[in-house]
């Protein structure tokens, strides 16, 4: 136990959204997505690039509203201005945001959209105000989220493993774990913080050091972020010897490689760095071993939701196949694997993909959807080509 210590695609931009054009019949589906992020920024950017691949083979017309603030008031705005666009929406796709989605549901409710939730799951102080699917609002559909706790156990074992094996670490000489929690306020970072504790009662030879990442000013009482380079250029210097630095997200994982780097040590072998989602950039660092772990794969639930909520209109509900909340796992991407899952960061790649084969629309002889990413890596090197 841990110690205490595919296709080219077009569309155009009008007034901040994103439209995708696939057809003109007047029964067409319309699809909006409510993106919390600038378009094409990091994983929201990934988000959208398989949705605009997947929308373009179901024949949807997906409109993508993207909130350019970054504030709760600009994510509210910009999803009341999504709900109420013409021609009306037939689904809302879009994360759970607290404060902000269930004035979204009550919106949708009203304009008779249907609405499915994936990435993001509620926070404890709204469950009694919204429910869940298919209760209170009876037009919220469905609600997916990955398997964040199962994630961070995977991860956990990942770095502590390696930094047994290559440090030659016993139950008498623990590994050193240094965990950057983040705020830990959100219900996925909390979840990815359960992950860790739970870990922690599977293996006798690591010592845990939990590090939060937000600090109070002790003279003005705000609440202030050093970030995790001067966090773990602050432990280094202070601890005798540290093996992992555990992370919470992204911004967090590279924080702890260039403090690791500007304190004189070398990220994948002195210092064992893990963290949650990837990019171009930490492809290469993962490739060159200077990130030993990346949590990956869940940029593809839009792409599943979509798929779900355009069978559900064609009449396949998935309720009897996956049920209404969903959990999808999440992939670990390390130096032994990545040419493995690398692939998939190609623009080309989702074009090679025919979204129609996960239909049961279709496909009405499938069985049960799959939500693996191997779905689409196996599709690839069997060298299916589109009709």
């Amino acid at each position: 136990m841990f110690r205490n210590s595919k296709k080219v695609i077009l569309f155009v931009c009008i007034c901040g959204s994103l439209f995708f054009n696939s057809a003109t019949q007047a029964d067409v589906l319309r699809v909006g997505f409510l993106c919390p992020k600038p378009p094409g920024q990091g994983f929201w950017g990934q988000v959208i690039q398989v949705m605009q691949a997947a929308a373009a083979d179901l024949e949807i017309e997906l409109r993508v509203k993207c909130d350019e603030s970054g504030s709760s008031f600009g994510n509210k705005r910009a999803g009341e201005r999504l709900l109420n666009s013409e021609p009306k929406l037939d689904f809302l796709l879009t994360g759970y945001w607290a404060a902000v989605t269930k004035y979204h549901l009550a919106i949708a409710q009203e304009r008779g959209i249907k609405v499915f939730v994936f990435n993001a799951d509620i926070r404890d102080d709204e469950q009694n105000e919204v429910g869940g699917p298919r209760g209170k609002y009876d037009n919220w559909i469905g609600h997916m989220v990955p398997d964040d706790q199962a994630a961070a156990m995977e991860m956990t074992k990942i770095l502590i493993d390696r930094a047994a094996n290559e440090k030659k670490k016993t139950a008498n000489n623990p590994v050193n774990v240094y965990a950057f929690l983040g705020t830990g306020q959100s219900p996925i970072a909390r979840k990815r913080i359960a992950g860790l504790h739970e870990h922690g009662k599977l293996t006798p030879n690591a010592k845990l050091h939990e590090v939060s990442m937000t600090i109070v000013d002790r003279r003005t009482k705000i609440v202030k972020n050093d970030g995790a380079r001067e966090w773990a250029k602050k432990i280094i210097s202070e601890s005798l010897e540290i093996d992992v630095i555990w992370t919470n997200n992204q911004d967090e994982m590279w924080g702890a490689v260039q403090g690791i780097e500007q304190a004189g040590k070398i990220p994948g072998k002195d210092i064992f760095v893990g963290g949650f989602d990837w990019d171009p950039d930490s492809i290469l660092a993962i490739a060159d071993g200077r990130i030993s772990v990346s949590m990956f794969g869940h940029f593809l639930e839009g792409a599943w939701a979509l798929i779900l909520a355009h069978d559900y209109y064609y009449g396949f509900d998935f309720k009897d196949d996956t049920g209404v909340s969903i959990s999808t796992p999440i992939v670990a991407m390390t130096p032994e694997n990545i040419s493995q899952y690398e692939k998939i960061l190609d623009k080309d790649f989702w074009a090679k993909v025919d979204f129609r084969k996960f239909s049961k629309k279709y496909n009405p002889e499938l069985e049960s959807y799959n939500f693996s990413i191997s779905q689409f890596l196996d599709y690839s090197e069997n060298g299916e080509s589109k009709p």
